[in-house]
């Protein structure tokens, strides 16, 4: 029993001495690309400014007097012209005072004629002659303010437009100054826009700018600056600027509208779009050191260019990198097929 343990124990321990069977390391991922070289670049500073289209003529219709609203011709939406009668206010009170004016007026007229025909034979004074032209202009007076009356109980339009807003009904009382109809002149619009203190130099009166209009897709109206207002903002350091919109089919007030300032130029890294390798939020390139090994490189990105993109850190002037990003692998060996200077 004791020599079968001891061959037992030899046999094991002979077995501990062998070591595993050696793996061998996978030869390094070859890649035939091409590289381009980061150079700096000159490139326009812009500033996007972004505002609102509105109409160049709008107006809020209000009463001057108060008065029931006997009819009401339009609604929103209503194409309207200019002088036409929107809102007809109860007027038979004000034309009873205009009869009576009238009649006053029709009174002092015969008593002024008769005046001047017994001052003439000198039978009446020249101070009662001159109370009865003042008898006269004074029953003329109150005619013309009765007349004036009679006219704003008619409220009519203002200019050629559209209206966009009602806000009575007929039948209720309308008061002074209370709003009763918006409207607006729908073929004349502008993009009204706050602008930086600091980039007000870069636009002027006049000029003519390229503005994007959002809901209008990538088309870019061309509109030129009417107004730079005098006073800004204090709180904001902003100044209000209004570019005047060329009329396009489909163009609305209340739309958002967009355009830059040319602020100069500045130097900057440059590399193509298609060297940019974008994983969620993080940005990187496929760096191509002296060694021809391609390592992979986060980066921080800038503005987006036409077929470029700014590269603000995480690489310098000199470095190569994968033209297409896109077939980078990290650590890979690169067979460079092209290398080519990075576009400015």
């Amino acid at each position: 029993m004791t020599r079968l343990l001891l061959a037992i124990l030899l046999l094991s321990g002979c077995g501990s001495k062998e070591e595993p069977p050696a793996v061998s390391a996978s030869p390094k991922t070859t890649i035939q690309a091409a590289v381009v070289d980061i150079t700096p670049a000159q490139v326009p500073i812009r500033v996007e400014v972004t505002g609102q289209v509105t109409p160049i003529f709008q107006a809020t219709l209000s009463s001057r007097i108060q008065g029931t609203i006997d009819k009401l011709l339009v609604r929103e939406g209503t194409q309207v012209k200019k002088g036409q009668l929107l809102i007809q206010l109860d007027n038979r009170d004000v034309r009873a005072d205009l009869a009576r004016a009238g009649a006053e007026v029709e009174n002092a007229k015969a008593q002024l004629t008769r005046m001047k025909t017994l001052y003439r034979q000198d039978a009446v004074s020249k101070q009662e002659m001159e109370n009865a032209t003042r008898a006269y202009k004074v029953a003329e007076a109150n005619r013309n303010a009765v007349l004036a009356q009679l006219s704003y109980t008619a409220v009519k339009a203002p200019f050629d437009g559209v209206i966009t807003d009602k806000l009575v009904e007929a039948g209720e009382l309308a008061s002074p100054g209370q709003p009763l109809l918006k409207m607006e002149d729908p073929q004349q619009l502008r993009l009204e826009a706050t602008v930086a203190e600091g980039d007000l130099k870069s636009i002027s009166r006049g000029d003519r700018i390229a503005v994007l209009i959002d809901a209008l897709g990538p088309h870019r109206l061309t509109g030129t600056v009417s107004k730079i207002l005098s006073a800004g903002d204090p709180q904001t350091h902003t100044f209000m600027v209004k570019v005047d919109l060329p009329e396009t089919p489909g163009l609305k007030s209340g739309m958002f509208g967009r355009f830059q300032l040319d602020k100069g130029s500045a130097q900057t890294l440059l590399v193509p779009a298609s060297a940019v390798v974008e994983r969620g939020e993080l940005t990187s390139l496929f760096v191509v050191g002296p060694d021809e090994i391609a390592r992979l490189r986060w980066v921080k990105i800038g503005r987006r260019f036409e077929r470029q993109v700014e590269i603000l850190s995480g690489v310098n002037a000199g470095e190569r990198v994968l033209l297409e990003g896109a077939r980078g692998v990290d650590g890979g060996k690169v067979q460079m097929v092209d290398a080519v200077a990075s576009p400015k």
